[in-house]
């Protein structure tokens, strides 16, 4: 039997936790940069997305493990029937030996599962498993849906990405690592409060989307890269900087810029919510940077007032226009 009896002793999440980020591993590796991994801030049944850079496109994702086989050499996926709560989300199932994920993959949608799966009642609880065995067996009802380790990324459409860089951690002029991280968890704090919607950050950090924001009622998705645009009496005025070798618009991708005051130590009443196709008309490009010039302390620049959304309502807007997303 394949497998390592210590996970087997009261450790069954942490082998699980193990199975997910060998999953996400594997996929980063396999693409080379060509997908990214979001995960959850808050478990609502989807262990994580993956947003495919070729074409923006995003894929809910549950990740199901077993570190050893059955007597009969299968690997069973079993889950309850109350753990899948989107029929379009992709379920991976995979045996972990090792270091290594099993030599075929299942990757199956959760509506097909539900329908193939054989169906069990334990104390009043439903539950779902799938049995496939680690070699081609065109006579299996899941043979459709298993793919071969290394193809594990070509099953989500991706190829590596060439020419990606890594994000530049230089500073430039007032330190704005830790303004930065403010306003991220401002606008996380501000969408929290709104039941609809799913919360996923990137791992690693890499990309336009710094903060992936999920519609559970439609399963839409809209990305934001937020910005802290600080000001003082001293710099009124401010710049605000995007990477131009990371940056890939998108319809559903939006620019989110926050004003912060760093004497009172507040944010601006207003912030900034911008369509990312729609910067490169606003910014001039200086070098590698797109630069946005915006004015937290001082006069509105009048192009940017279409964009201003009360940061109060911040989380119902994302929400309407997640929603009007979702509609087109």
């Amino acid at each position: 039997m394949v497998g390592d009896v210590r996970w087997h002793q009261g450790q069954t999440l942490a082998a699980g936790q193990v199975a997910e980020f060998k999953v996400w591993a594997e996929l980063v590796r396999q693409s080379m940069g060509g997908l990214h991994v979001f995960l959850p801030l808050r478990d609502v049944g989807i262990d994580g997305v993956l947003h495919r850079l070729a074409d923006g496109a995003y894929f809910a994702v549950q990740v199901k493990g077993r570190t050893s086989l059955t007597p009969a050499g299968q690997v069973h996926v079993t889950v309850s029937a109350s753990s899948l709560v989107d029929d379009s989300a992709l379920l991976i199932g995979t045996l972990v030996d090792g270091s290594e994920l099993g030599p075929l993959v299942l990757v199956v949608d959760e509506a097909a599962f539900r329908r193939l799966c054989a169906h069990d009642w334990v104390e009043g609880r439903e539950y779902l498993t799938a049995a496939f065995a680690l070699h081609e067996d065109g006579s299996s009802r899941w043979a459709p849906f298993l793919v071969p380790r290394e193809g594990l990324a070509e099953r989500f459409g991706a190829s590596p990405l060439a020419g990606a860089a890594p994000r530049d951690a230089r500073l430039l002029g007032v330190d704005r690592r830790v303004e930065g991280f403010v306003g991220e968890a401002e606008v996380i704090r501000r969408l929290a409060e709104v039941d609809s919607l799913s919360l996923f950050r990137p791992f690693p950090d890499l990309e336009t989307v710094e903060v992936l924001v999920r519609s559970r009622p439609t399963g839409g998705f809209l990305g934001l890269q937020v910005k802290t645009a600080g000001w003082d009496a001293e710099h009124v005025e401010e710049r605000v900087y995007v990477r131009a070798s990371s940056f890939r618009p998108a319809s559903t991708t939006f620019i989110c810029v926050l004003g912060w005051e760093r004497e009172e130590q507040r944010f601006a009443e207003d912030a900034l919510l911008i369509p990312s196709p729609e910067l490169a008309g606003l910014a001039r490009a200086e070098g590698e940077w797109l630069v946005l010039e915006v004015a937290p302390g001082g006069v509105r620049h009048r192009r940017l007032d279409r964009y201003r959304v009360p940061l109060a309502s911040f989380g119902s807007v994302v929400e309407s226009t997640l929603a009007a997303l979702s509609a087109c």
